[in-house]
């Protein structure tokens, strides 16, 4: 076919006066612009660039500060520290052993009983009796143990109000070290002055109510375990 009778190619670049492009470079242009950039960019370097020793010192800084703080609040790295049911150390290095811990037993006290009772301890009136100045809670430490283990239901007279409602046996999904804080908090609260519970007790209690099915009764309770006399 004869080259007079194709087509135009509209989308081919035309070059202007002097070989210049449609974008107004020309050749010469062109390769004047690559060499300028070719001898303005930095050249690339073998290895690795060295840390600023400012940025080596922050970190080391950073790291002793870090081993110190873990040291002084680590707890010894003790897997109880945060642990409410975790006994103390009787002795530094000696033998664990339960100790009544009062702050744990508010803890445990708010999340369990504080919904009834109330975090005051006061209960509320004609549903939850009160817990403070409640010679329930006082005297020997059996009849609140059981309470918690086992339940109470039916009806109670407490400070010469009387109170018809269940308690749940919340004690059964704790431990006895967690029993054993919780009931000593309340025995020592708002004004209760009643001696603390050790886990031991608790232990036995349980022990002794393993075939128990069913909440106490307020008369059964105090059958077992009588009020004190004031």
């Amino acid at each position: 076919m004869n080259d007079s009778n194709r087509y135009p190619d509209n989308n081919r670049n035309r070059r202007g006066p002097s070989g210049a492009g449609s974008d107004g470079l020309s050749d010469g242009r062109l390769v004047e612009v690559h060499s300028q950039l070719a001898r303005d960019k930095e050249e690339p370097v073998q290895g690795f660039s060295l840390t600023p020793i400012f940025i080596v010192f922050l970190f080391c800084g950073f790291g002793f500060w870090a081993g110190l703080y873990l040291t002084r609040n680590s707890g010894q790295f003790s897997a109880g520290v945060f642990d409410l049911d975790a006994p103390k150390l009787a002795t530094s290095g000696g033998p664990a052993v339960f100790e009544p811990d009062a702050a744990k037993g508010e803890k445990l006290f708010i999340i369990n009983c504080a919904v009834c009772h109330q975090a005051t301890g006061l209960g509320l009136a004609g549903a939850f009796p009160p817990l403070a100045g409640s010679p329930w809670v006082g005297g020997n430490g059996e009849r609140m143990i059981k309470a918690i283990l086992a339940g109470l239901g039916g009806e109670i007279e407490v400070k010469g109000a009387k109170y018809n409602g269940v308690m749940p046996n919340v004690g059964a999904g704790l431990s006895n070290a967690q029993i054993a804080n919780i009931a000593s908090y309340v025995r020592q609260a708002w004004g209760n002055t009643a001696e603390p519970i050790m886990d031991t007790k608790v232990a036995e209690v349980r022990k002794a109510l393993a075939d128990r099915k069913s909440p106490y009764t307020a008369a059964e309770l105090l059958k077992e375990n009588p009020l004190e006399a004031k």
